[in-house]
């Protein structure tokens, strides 16, 4: 099976509630490595955030590296 996103964001943070909605999904599994993190080891802006507001709405989250 071949698997072809249907989606493409510009960063993580525009992942929003109502896309995950819209799609059915309850919960994503996030690399670290240029999607939280960015090539100097530091945390994308917004993504801090971005994360708290998952957690409020529901949403689980896995970090895999």
């Amino acid at each position: 099976m071949i698997l072809y996103p249907k989606e493409y964001v510009k960063n993580v943070t525009k992942i929003s509630y109502e896309l995950l909605k819209k799609n059915c999904l309850e919960g994503i599994i996030l690399d670290v490595d240029n999607t939280l993190i960015d090539i100097d080891k530091n945390f994308l802006e917004g993504v801090d955030v971005w994360c708290q507001d998952l957690k409020k709405i529901g949403i689980k989250f896995y970090i895999v590296s």
